[in-house]
């Protein structure tokens, strides 16, 4: 398995999870560099969420 495959899959699992849950991991994080990490794949698992919501045809700006 490349590398490539393994960040596929890190960040495929993170689009995943709760949302919730992702925020209150970062926040509850001690390290700052994990908590860092940890915010950045929130941040990405929303954004993710948020393409998804807006591609809705339903969905109106």
């Amino acid at each position: 398995m490349n590398k490539q495959n393994v960040f596929d899959e890190l960040l495929l699992e993170a689009e995943k999870t709760n949302l919730q849950f992702l925020m209150d991991n970062a926040l509850n994080e001690k390290d700052p560099d994990k908590k860092k990490v940890l915010h950045a794949i929130y941040t990405y698992a929303l954004d993710k969420k948020q393409d998804e919501l807006l591609q809705h045809k339903k969905f109106v700006i």
